[in-house]
């Protein structure tokens, strides 16, 4: 039996034969055009059965693939739905069978069986395509959720936000009342917190931003040494089990917002530290990567492009496959305390610059994620 290619109507592909010839019919020919082959223009025509009785001999056959497949006699049934033909049933004789002329019994027979098989085919696709259909359906709805629960974030954020800028404003006025002179080494936590609270203090006026519309704010970025300041503000996060490691890559900048920037990558820094426990490692790398249309083409993920990749790499147990096509979702966690907020922070802070996002991970071998940011 063979069928026209939903896909490709000018395609026919065989889906079955009897089991003495069926390896050499999808070894020779498991996939031929419909178009500009005298037999198979008659046959989807669709005005009768198409009968040939000596294929060798006869004008209508492609005499390459009878040398391939040895036919001998051809009856191909047209399989038609209405005025519409969506394949055929094809029988015959091959080599030493030689050949054998069916009855107007077998013929009126086979007309009738191709019908039935015609409405089969039909019915499967309808399935088929009812349950794409509801698979689209449950995706859009998914997406349409997180876009409600990130609306109902921005209104929640905007409120938490303005208390926390009040606390803030306290906790830096008593931090810059400090005198750092006489606490030697333990000045270096007061600079760190300043540092910390300065930066707190941009994100939640971003949080105060995320109900209305603004203008994204943009500079260059050196990489590498936003890479270096994250991980310094991040250290005292990560237990001391856990080895941290920068591999410093070329000189790249980026166009972007560097608070956003940093708040991804500590975001995926602090996932990585969970994701490792009290021992491991985690790894931040930068290197230059150039995407061409070929690979963006055959990845379905990427697209064409100059790109500077952060990777954060952990040693962790990896995400389990049930679960990886949700991380981004806004709310969903598999961690007891977890939120569901920080790689969909990520996600969003990716989008906004105009970049990719990849993650790579085995159960067992650990977690990278890759971020492709577009090269200033």
């Amino acid at each position: 039996m063979a069928l026209r290619d939903p896909t490709d109507t000018t395609l026919v592909r065989i889906l079955g034969a009897s089991k003495d010839i069926e390896s050499l019919i999808f070894e020779q020919v498991p996939v031929f055009p419909s178009k500009g082959d005298p037999m198979l223009d008659e046959i989807f025509s669709g005005k009768g059965v198409v009968v040939v009785i000596d294929a060798p001999l006869d004008p209508r056959t492609n005499k390459a693939i009878v040398a391939k497949v040895h036919n001998r006699t051809i009856i191909n049934v047209p399989m038609t739905l209405g005025d519409r033909v969506v394949g055929a049933l094809g029988l015959g004789t091959f080599g030493e069978e030689g050949v054998m002329t069916p009855t107007e019994a077998e013929l009126d027979a086979l007309l009738i069986y191709a019908m039935q098989l015609a409405a089969a085919v039909e019915r499967v696709r309808s399935a088929e395509a009812r349950q794409r259909i509801e698979r689209e359906r449950y995706s859009l709805q998914r997406q349409l959720e997180s876009l409600q629960r990130v609306e109902l974030m921005a209104v929640l954020a905007s409120g938490v936000a303005h208390d926390l800028n009040n606390l803030l404003a306290v906790i830096l006025s008593n931090l810059n009342g400090i005198d750092p002179t006489p606490l030697g080494e333990d000045a270096e936590a007061i600079r760190d917190s300043l540092d910390a609270a300065a930066r707190s203090r941009e994100v939640i006026r971003q949080l105060l931003a995320l109900g209305r519309p603004q203008a994204p704010h943009r500079e260059h970025v050196d990489l590498n040494v936003h890479i270096s300041s994250t991980l310094q503000l991040v250290k005292a996060a990560i237990p001391r089990g856990v080895q941290v490691t920068q591999e410093r890559g070329p000189l790249m900048r980026v166009e972007g917002d560097p608070v956003q920037l940093g708040q991804a990558l500590a975001n995926l820094i602090i996932n990585a530290r969970d994701a490792v426990g009290d021992s491991g490692s985690i790894t931040v790398g930068l290197d230059d990567v150039r995407l061409d249309e070929g690979f963006a083409l055959s990845t379905g993920w990427a697209r064409a492009g100059h790109f500077a990749r952060v990777c954060v790499r952990d040693s962790g147990p990896g995400i389990p496959p049930d679960v990886i096509d949700r991380i981004y979702d806004p709310l969903f966690t598999t961690k007891p305390q977890g939120t569901g907020l920080g790689l969909a922070v990520v996600s969003r802070v990716v989008q906004q610059h105009q970049g990719l996002i990849r993650c790579k991970t085995a159960v067992g071998q650990g977690t990278t994620f890759e971020v492709y940011l577009p090269a200033a």
